[in-house]
């Protein structure tokens, strides 16, 4: 009963583990000419845990095929190597900028509803934020985001308020108003109106950050799903989501 729950955590929580590579290589062809890994076969690998393989690809870490599944309704990502003998179940941070290869989401499944929107609506690069108005980090990157968007009108912020430190009703209330302007208000500790009933958009949210084990914040959700998190000045700001700008003409 112990190791399984242990195998659980390891899914649910994915917590730093070692890292382990094939000592095999790979000539000038394709990896596919190669390698493969079907879902039904990652099932087999794996520990005893996971409920389903959503899916299974080739991974940008090279040697490594990226493993998507769900466990006890939670999504969760770990890596097989190529000899399908190991398995990392831990971040993997992209030097570049910092992203977790091993975290991301169903951008589809990523509403706007009661998401207070900083830029242009139409501009080419969209970036949901998951945010509260406690967190000191979040305070110092809400007032980056403007920077952003006024250097770059392009890009454009979902700002998505969560429930972890400021209280559920307060944060009913900011989503409700639908103005930045309470939220910038609500971010320097000014007083917000209360309203009456909740914000069903406040615990969408909050669902949809669990399903994904989005634990903490800031988070923002880049345009391909993958998670960036922790405070990021404008200027890093712009040079992680340079990538995902449409190319000049």
């Amino acid at each position: 009963m112990l190791r399984y729950g242990l195998i659980i955590l390891c899914f649910c929580l994915l917590p730093i583990s070692a890292w382990s590579f094939s000592g095999e290589g790979c000539g000038s062809g394709k990896c596919s000419d190669c390698h493969s890994l079907t879902a039904k076969e990652a099932r087999n690998i794996l520990p005893p845990g996971a409920d389903k393989i959503v899916s299974v690809k080739f991974s940008e870490v090279g040697g490594l095929w990226e493993v998507k599944g769900q466990a006890q309704g939670r999504m969760f990502t770990v890596y097989v190597d190529y000899s399908k003998r190991y398995m990392i179940a831990g971040k993997v941070l992209r030097l570049r900028d910092g992203v977790d290869m091993t975290r991301s989401v169903d951008i589809k499944q990523l509403k706007r509803d009661g998401a207070f929107l900083i830029g242009n609506e139409a501009a080419a690069v969209k970036v949901f934020v998951f945010t509260d108005v406690k967190c000191s980090h979040c305070r110092r990157l809400h007032k980056e985001l403007f920077k952003v968007v006024e250097q770059n009108p392009e890009i454009a912020f979902y700002v998505k308020l969560m429930a972890f430190m400021t209280d559920k009703k307060k944060v009913d209330d900011i989503v409700c108003s639908g103005s930045v302007e309470v939220l910038n208000a609500a971010m320097t500790d000014k007083p917000v109106a209360e309203l009456d009933g909740d914000c069903p958009a406040v615990d969408e949210t909050m669902a949809f950050a669990k399903r994904w084990n989005i634990r903490s914040t800031p988070t923002l959700v880049l345009p391909d799903g993958k998670l960036l998190s922790g405070g990021r000045s404008a200027s890093a700001l712009l040079e992680a989501l340079q990538p995902y700008m449409p190319a000049a003409k």
